[in-house]
Parts: structure tokens; sequence; C-alpha cells
């Protein structure tokens, strides 16, 4: 009997720790690339008067496509912080709730660098539907010089649950200024996605005759890549950016660096003004390598 009851009670101790597990293992699931770059919506605004990092730094792509174009490493330093680049959701196209837990601590601060121009023609076909509908699905842009590298940051002290930080902490963009001949045109609705801005209310402007000016591509820093669990989700996480002007921020931020490259530098936080509202970026497949699922 005894030998019985200690079965049984092993059996109920077992199933209360699938209790316990089960529920943070599913907490922890990224959603796949498929599922969350499409969302990968930010909207820029301006750091003013700040001095340069000074910080050295090599780039290696991870996007396929521009693997498969054998682009070089290149070695880059980390000029003034130029742009603040937080998640937002376009005309209450918002994500599902398990994306969105992701999506909403994608915040980017965009240092200016420089580099050799690539000169090469891509085709982009837009992922999000809202500016698929407003432009077309497909545009094609003329890659130039790299402008800006935008690493992961956190906002005044609100850091990422960890199975988040295990996504947002190697998405790390470098931009390009590019040319096209394409303009979008028509208004459009903007709402932050981040809990730090969850009070700010909609913000409503206009698209007038913008033509793209960056595209932002996954690069790793100093040899450091995504794990296995997030490589897809950050190679595939390219992004076009718009001009388009509206409400500023006008706030002050302590922003602190997430990507462990940066982190083991022993950076310390900057306190920043974000002002002026200048571009939004929206995500975008180059030359039908999509996201996978």
């Amino acid at each position: 009997m005894e030998r019985r009851i200690s079965a049984v009670g092993l059996w109920v101790v077992c199933l209360l720790a699938a209790a316990i597990i089960l529920p943070a293992a599913a907490s922890a699931q990224i959603p796949p690339a498929a599922a969350f770059v499409p969302f990968l919506d930010v909207r820029c605004y301006d750091i003013l008067d700040q001095p340069p990092l000074g910080v050295p730094l090599r780039l290696d792509h991870l996007n396929p496509y521009f693997q498969s174009l054998g682009l070089p490493a290149e070695d880059v330093v980390l000029q003034e912080p130029q742009q603040l680049c937080v998640p937002v959701a376009k005309n209450d196209n918002f994500p599902p709730d398990d994306v969105l837990r992701f999506i909403s601590y994608v915040d980017w601060k965009c240092y200016g660098i420089e580099g050799p121009p690539l000169d090469i023609y891509v085709r982009l076909t837009q992922l999000n539907r809202v500016i698929a509908e407003m432009v077309g699905p497909d545009l094609r842009v003329i890659v130039r010089e790299p402008q800006q590298l935008c690493v992961p940051v956190a906002k005044n002290g609100d850091f990422p649950p960890p199975d988040v930080l295990e996504l947002v902490q190697w998405l790390d963009v470098k931009c390009y200024r590019v040319d096209s001949g394409e303009f979008v045109s028509g208004p459009i609705q903007l709402t932050h996605l981040n809990p730090l801005f969850a009070d700010l209310p909609p913000e409503f402007t206009e698209f007038v005759d913008a033509q793209p000016v960056q595209l932002c591509v996954p690069v790793a820093k100093n040899g450091w890549f995504p794990p296995h669990h997030a490589y897809n989700q950050v190679a595939y996480s390219d992004v076009l950016c718009y001009n388009l002007r509206g409400r500023p921020l006008n706030i002050d931020l302590q922003l602190d660096h997430l990507n462990p490259v940066l982190r083991e530098m022993g950076l310390p936080p900057e306190f920043v003004f974000v002002g002026d509202a200048e571009e939004l970026c929206v995500p975008v497949a180059k030359e039908d390598y999509f996201p996978p699922f």
C-alpha cells in the first residue's frame, strides 16, 4: 500500500512539474520569421547634440540574398547617435499577441557610419499589407552607401522579458541610402507598441510624395552571430524607410544597450533628447528571399 501511495504521489508531482514547466516553455517560443518580420514597423525620431561613440566594429551581412552576392565584411566606426526608432502599428493592423510581445521591444538606436557604396539594384517586396495596399507589392531601389548602424536598446530601464531578449538583443541593422523612382502618398495612422509609450494617443499623419530613403539590412557585429533559435528572425529583418514627418516626441530618455557585443564593452547608459519624427520603416523582402516559417 505504501508503495502504491508513493507511486501515485510521484505521478502527481510529475504532473505538477509539467504544469509549471510547459507554460514557461510555451511563453519562451520565439515566433517564426514569417510571423515576426511582417510586423516589423518602426517610427524613427531625431536624437540631437550627442558626441560620437568612436567604437570600431566589424559588420557581416546576415540576409541570405546579400550573402549570396558575396558581399564582404566591413569595418566601421560608430559616430554620433542620430535617431531612435520605436515599434508602431499602422492603421490598426496590430500583430497577434504572441508576436506583439516581441515586436513591442524592438527599439533601435541609430549611429552614423561611413563606408563605400554598394551601387546595386535590388527588387523589394512589401511584407506588411498596409503599405502593400498603398504602394503596390513590389518596387526597385539602388542601394548606395551605408549611413547608419541601428542597434537594440532599452528605454528608461524597461528591459524586455528574458525570452523576448533572446531575440531582440541580436537585431542589428545596417542602413544604406537608396535611390528609387517610387512614391507613396496618403494618410496613415500610427500607434505606439512599446510599453513605455503605451499611453501616447495614435498619430495621424500623411505621406506626401514620399520616396524610400534607406534600406536597413541585418548584420552581425565582431563575429558574434545570432544563435540558431533566433537566426532566421534576425536574418530576414530588412526594413525600408520613408520620410514621414509628424508629431514629435520631445522627451528625455535613458538608453541601455542590449546587444552582447556592446554590453561586453561596458558602454554606459546614454541620456538623450528625442525630438522630431523623421521616418517610418516598414518590412520588406529582397529578391524573393521571403522570411521562412
